[in-house]
């Protein structure tokens, strides 16, 4: 009976935040049912502005315009993003104006309760706050290597003592890796022997924020660059195919399904082979106890966790292609009989990701947690899907159908849309999670903030429930590509260098 009183009280507190959401959903409509002058009492409290917009939505067009009717031409196209982006700028708005009235009027209460009710609170918020600093420190060494790859010409000034590379020795360097057709990633690969910090899911972390406490085990960092990761139609030709189902080999369920994104999967598989020498090679062959990192940012954050979870054996090694009948197999002969070492589970317990601003390439029933992604404001990339590009086109459509006068009132009915698909997605929780693709791993979302110009953290990846999840799949479109002058700017590694230049670490009583 408690059990069942207990889930009737859960049911009734999802309905009354759903019934809360939709009702400030109805209020907000009606404040704007004037069109898009009202906009400017949401835009004080953190709504995105239209201006100076061009940039981002031409560019969009663009990587659009072969979805769309031949006959719509990228200004068409541009105008239509534009009247849509006012549905979402409203949510956007709406989750702006709530966070500062919050900061406003909250006082934190240093008085203390004996209640376990409140103990456990406090525990689960020190916790939380624990992990958000420790991840934002992760996330600035992972754009720090970043950064490193995008000029491997001058590696020596990095070498210098408050340098990347101090006590760090560089194993591979501009090893090329196939992408797509045309395109490749390129490899750095560093040794850290003086690492002495945690491996897998203990990679990070604030054990690793306490100084030095354990014995040195070296670290391999593996830093993936992508070739489009400033060409916004180079990426989405990338990420619009169709999510590829594996069978899984390890699992609490029998022949488990989950689905990946079929290139950056591939990809991950050829870089993992890459690495094959090196990590069988004499220098690592028998250290078992080497952390494996990889790092990545956009495309090659995805290919990067991707690889993380391969190298653990949570996913399978990808098949290599078939060869041409022309060309004759390769025959090893050897008198030596050696085990044969598979790279799928090879670093088990010691392989680890952080990656920043990665695409959706791994199923939701897949919880990767050695593996952190990092969201920055309204990053196009870690929105987008097959399935999110389809409706965004169905969207845009419907607006060039509409003509300027349909674009006109058609963003309130495109925010009735949005906001029921949302709650659609939010409630069917977790059925369904073998085919859709989420941004891997234990994800962060960095919001940037008018209020004192910091930026707000939260933990977004693998939640079921409560305010945040809720938040995720409405205010923030974190399932569907958000139209912003800003879309495309988040997604630089600038933007999200300043952005975690910027977080505003909460204490346990702020949370």
């Amino acid at each position: 009976n408690h059990h069942r009183h207990r889930s009737t009280r859960c049911s009734m507190m999802n309905a009354t935040s759903t019934t809360n959401i939709a009702f400030v959903l109805l209020i907000a409509l009606i404040a704007l049912s004037n069109g898009a002058q009202a906009t400017p009492f949401l835009l004080a409290r953190g709504g995105a502005s239209t201006k100076r917009a061009g940039d981002a939505y031409q560019q969009l067009a663009l990587a659009l315009e072969s979805h769309l009717p031949p006959q719509e031409d990228a200004d068409s196209i541009v105008k239509a993003l534009k009247s849509l982006s006012s549905a979402q700028k409203a949510l956007k708005g709406l989750d702006g104006a709530a966070h500062e009235a919050y900061q406003r009027t909250h006082t934190s209460s240093s008085e203390g309760s004996s209640s376990s009710k409140e103990l456990t609170s406090v525990r689960g918020r020190a916790r939380r706050s624990a992990s958000r600093a420790a991840s934002t420190a992760d996330a600035f060494l992972t754009a720090e290597l970043c950064e490193l790859i995008e000029n491997t010409t001058d590696l020596e000034a990095s070498m210098n003592e408050n340098g990347t590379l101090a006590d760090r020795t560089v194993i591979l360097q501009d090893v090329q890796v196939k992408l797509t057709k045309g395109l490749n990633v390129t490899l750095l690969v560093l040794w850290e022997p003086s690492y002495d910090g945690g491996a897998g899911l203990d990679h990070g972390g604030i054990k690793d924020l306490m100084g030095p406490s354990r014995k040195k085990r070296g670290r391999l960092l593996v830093i993936v660059k992508d070739p489009v990761n400033n060409d916004l139609k180079g990426t989405f030709g990338v990420l619009d195919s169709e999510p590829l189902q594996l069978e899984l080999k390890s699992g609490l369920v029998a022949n488990e399904i989950a689905s990946v994104h079929q290139h950056l999967y591939r990809t991950a598989g050829r870089v993992l082979r890459s690495l094959e020498p090196t990590l069988f090679g004499e220098q690592f062959k028998n250290q078992t106890d080497v952390a494996i990192h990889f790092v990545g940012q956009s495309l090659a954050g995805g290919i990067a966790s991707l690889a993380a979870v391969i190298l653990d054996g949570s996913l399978p090694m990808p098949e290599e292609r078939r060869r041409k009948k022309k060309q004759e197999p390769i025959i090893k002969e050897s008198n030596e009989t050696q085990p044969v070492v598979e790279l799928d589970g090879y670093g088990r317990g010691r392989s680890s990701a952080m990656v920043l601003g990665a695409p959706p390439c791994l199923s939701a029933n897949l919880k990767a947690a050695f593996v952190k992604s990092v969201i920055y404001g309204d990053d196009v990339v870690c929105r987008t899907t097959q399935e999110s590009i389809a409706r965004l086109c169905e969207r845009t459509e419907r607006a060039l159908k509409g003509g300027v006068l349909g674009r006109r009132v058609g963003w309130m009915s495109d925010v009735v849309s949005l906001t029921v698909t949302s709650m659609k997605s939010h409630a069917r929780g977790s059925e369904g999670e073998e085919g859709r693709l989420v941004v891997p791993g234990h994800a962060f979302l960095i919001r940037p903030r008018r209020l004192g110009g910091a930026c707000s953290m939260h933990e977004v990846g693998g939640l079921k429930g409560g305010r945040e999840a809720l938040r995720a799949a409405v205010l923030w479109q974190l399932n569907d590509v958000l139209l912003s002058k800003s879309l495309w700017k988040h997604h630089q590694l600038e933007s999200y260098i300043q952005g975690l230049d910027k977080v505003q670490l909460r204490g346990v009583e702020d949370e």
